[in-house]
């Protein structure tokens, strides 16, 4: 296979994908696949965290880790020279929370391989964290979290962005505000601003910041939290009708379209976002990843194809003794 970059949808796309700290085996064999064969490294960050109080929209039991296996990803992507964006991004943190040893050494080993190349950074969603972070940790670079501009009613507001981005070295744009584009007009440092393009809740949700609430409550009692007062309130949620999410405009997912991520390009942004915590496995977020980086077509199927039989023939096949 000849280099990649000339053949790309979006050539300066900078993306961002999620899956450390969850799915890292699959991404980091994708990233080292995409080295070797094709000259050219497939995604700028990788953005998670493992399951503990400082997370929020990743309260999962999947997600939970031991030592080594936090140890073992933190070190396979700062040898492969990623950065990392650490989701921390629970807005009920105070500053009581911040002696957590797990975040702190987080935040103290990816402060200390932090450089002006590849600086680690963490997604915030509190002010104790922010503060936090930047007392202890100036290394660090700092991103304001969708949960910011969701829980602070900052939706739709421009001055709210210009504000966090007076703070913060990136803002995450609310999904809502991606199709806001006399909005994001308005924004004039784009490079200060990422965009999630695969966000298949529904658009104008109107209990976004409820669940972010919850969310983040369950992730202080893990195990003991009532889930029963979200899903009740899901239920009366118009999410829960998939034929008016695939049939009504105003209430469709909010992933964006070839041409709408295209009006976004030619805007000057250049940070994209693709989700993934939900999939099983890293597999579906990598396709999303080529299908949003290729144009569609051979050359899409021919990659994946590709790199499913390399990874798959990288395995050491098990043998059973008669």
């Amino acid at each position: 296979m000849t280099s990649l970059r000339n053949r790309l949808r979006w050539p300066e796309a900078e993306w961002d994908v999620s899956g450390a700290f969850a799915k890292d085996a699959v991404l980091l064999r994708f990233h080292d696949f995409c080295r070797e064969h094709l000259g050219y490294a497939p995604f700028a960050v990788v953005h998670g965290s493992p399951l503990f109080r400082w997370n929020c929209g990743r309260v999962l039991s999947m997600l939970m880790r031991s030592e080594t296996e936090i140890n073992t990803a933190a070190a396979g992507y700062v040898k492969r020279g990623i950065p990392v964006d650490l989701t921390f991004t629970n807005p009920l943190l105070r500053e009581e929370d911040m002696k957590n040893m797990l975040g702190n050494r987080l935040l103290s080993f990816f402060a200390a391989q932090s450089t002006p190349k590849v600086r680690h950074a963490v997604i915030i969603g509190s002010e104790a964290l922010y503060a936090h972070v930047k007392t202890n940790y100036p290394q660090l670079g700092t991103v304001s979290s969708i949960l910011r501009i969701t829980c602070d009613g900052g939706k739709g507001q421009l001055d709210s962005y210009l504000r966090l981005a007076e703070r913060y070295d990136k803002v995450m744009i609310h999904p809502d505000d991606v199709f806001n584009f006399d909005l994001l007009e308005k924004l004039e440092d784009k490079g200060r601003y990422e965009l999630i393009l695969n966000e298949y809740c529904m658009r104008n949700c109107p209990m976004r910041a409820f669940h972010y609430t919850t969310m983040a409550e369950q992730a202080f009692d893990i195990d003991g939290y009532d889930t029963t007062k979200f899903y009740k309130a899901l239920s009366r949620n118009g999410c829960s009708s998939t034929n008016a999410m695939l049939a009504d405009p105003a209430v469709g997912v909010a992933a964006l379209t070839t041409p709408e991520i295209d009006r976004l390009y030619e805007m000057g942004f250049r940070k994209f976002k693709l989700q993934g915590r939900a999939h099983p496995n890293a597999l579906p977020l990598i396709n999303d990843l080529l299908r949003f980086m290729l144009p569609p077509g051979e050359e899409q199927e021919t990659l994946w194809l590709s790199f499913c039989t390399a990874f798959l023939e990288s395995f050491t096949p098990l043998t059973v003794e008669a």
